[in-house]
């Protein structure tokens, strides 16, 4: 497993020493990374803390493996934000909170994966606290985000912390102007919008590159909600998106950009996809939840 993992090597050490020991701590926060790490990562742990083996855990072949390989482990659950407002609702994590009560259906551990909580709102943090601070036996919870400040501090505290090595990128000066004015733009009409992503009509690449910076950017517009400080690299982005929109609309916003992002190459004709973006951002930003 220690191949796998996307750890620094003492915490990889610290995950097998746990899992050997049986005594992984209840409550486990993955921060940094990319979001498909920490999705990867998660999935792994969950996959070990109900693997039936006796040996080195998961051994990818018994019958929990399997079914946590297939998605089909009834022990292992996964919520996050809604994909309408992009918040991570109170009433899941009551509910969340009333199911872990629930005895597991195979075995006797139950692993509740929560991923993206940055998009969870105080009343949220709170009602799961209520459960991280006393969990029943054997049951766990895998808590991702792209950064431990977005949450409370007596989240934090009942968490132990797990780091994933990020990839700090490089943007040119045009396409930081770009996402300079499509931010700007975010907070007047869809024409401002065509208009800041003219110029990237007949370039395909840079298309992708000021998507990049614009989700970076976001992020970092979370991260400042939460109290820390932007990176400089990425200039008044991140300042001007923090003050003008909530932290359920950044994660909108957020989620719009990485699926237009992935779509890029998908279309073939570069107005529509300006087009699509021009509405989708400016729909994610000022729709009613």
């Amino acid at each position: 497993m220690s191949g796998t993992l996307p750890l620094s090597a003492s915490d990889r050490r610290f995950v097998e020493a746990r899992l050997a020991s049986r005594t992984f701590p209840q409550t486990v926060l993955l921060e940094g990374g990319s979001d498909e790490a920490r999705r990867t990562l998660a999935d792994a742990l969950a996959c070990a803390l109900v693997c039936t083996a006796d040996g080195k855990r998961p051994c990818n072949s018994c019958r929990a493996c399997r079914k946590c390989a297939s998605g089909s482990h009834p022990d292992v659950q996964r919520f996050g934000p809604e994909k309408k407002n992009g918040t991570f609702k109170v009433e899941t994590c009551r509910a969340i909170r009333q199911d872990a009560f629930v005895a597991p259906n195979d075995g006797d551990t139950k692993v509740y994966i929560l991923d993206d909580c940055q998009a969870m709102n105080d009343s949220s943090e709170n009602a799961l606290l209520k459960i991280l601070e006393e969990p029943p036996a054997g049951v766990y919870f895998l808590l991702t985000c792209p950064t431990g400040s977005a949450l409370l501090p007596t989240v934090r505290s009942r968490a132990v912390t797990l780091s994933l090595p990020g990839e700090e990128a490089c943007f040119s000066e045009q396409t930081l102007e770009t996402a300079a004015a499509l931010s700007r733009a975010l907070t007047q009409s869809e024409w401002a919008l065509l208009q800041a992503t003219a110029p990237l009509e007949r370039d395909r690449t840079e298309m992708g590159n000021v998507l990049r910076c614009f989700a970076a950017a976001l992020e970092e517009a979370l991260y400042r909600k939460a109290g820390a400080q932007p990176r400089a690299q990425l200039k008044e982005a991140p300042t001007l998106l923090a003050a003008s929109f909530t932290k359920p609309r950044l994660y909108a916003l957020l989620t719009e950009t990485r699926a237009l992002e992935t779509e890029n190459d998908g279309y073939e004709n570069a107005n529509l996809l300006l087009t699509a973006l021009c509405y989708r951002l400016h729909r994610a930003a000022h729709q009613h939840p």
